[in-house]
């Protein structure tokens, strides 16, 4: 791999539900109170379940459903750092 793409790689930052995972474990929640709380679909969850990124409107539902921030729900970390 040449320069410029191990620097391009390195600004890449993912996207993850763990915060959101951690509250739902707190508040003795599961996943399927969230999709009925939220009024998301199956496929919203899903979605989630694989760090795939939702909707502003989605991530909106969620935050309004579970009274807190959208700091609550998701993160981002460097997916170089994951790799190694």
């Amino acid at each position: 791999m040449n320069k410029f793409n191990e620097e391009k790689k390195r600004d890449i930052m993912a996207l993850n539900y763990k915060p959101l995972w951690i509250q739902l474990a707190k508040k003795g929640l599961k996943k399927t109170d969230v999709i009925a709380m939220a009024g998301l679909t199956t496929n919203v969850m899903a979605q989630m379940g694989k760090d795939k990124p939702i909707t502003f409107k989605n991530l909106e539902r969620i935050c309004k459903a579970l009274s807190c921030t959208p700091n609550d729900i998701i993160s981002f970390e460097d997916e170089f750092e994951q790799e190694i």
